[in-house]
């Protein structure tokens, strides 16, 4: 049983690991994608190309979700004997 939870526990602290030394990467680079000629500002998509995203992720969203919910009351249901 203890091992099952300082393995949970190191894997945790690992991917903690990981994700703070990522960040810290990102951060040091700020706002700097690819020194010196990409940063941030130069790097986004016009006005436009995100405003159709957004709209195409709603979109998708209104057709995924509910087939999702459908999905899970299918499979989730308790067999009535």
């Amino acid at each position: 049983m203890n091992d099952l939870f300082f393995g949970r526990s190191q894997m945790g602290m690992s991917l903690a690991e990981v994700r703070f030394i990522l960040l810290g990467w990102g951060l040091a680079q700020f706002p700097h994608l690819v020194t010196p000629d990409v940063t941030i500002q130069n790097a986004a998509a016009p006005e436009s190309t995100l405003k159709l995203l957004l709209l195409a992720l709603g979109a998708g969203a209104v057709v995924l979700l509910p087939s999702l919910f459908y999905l899970f009351q299918i499979f989730k249901r308790q067999e009535q004997r």
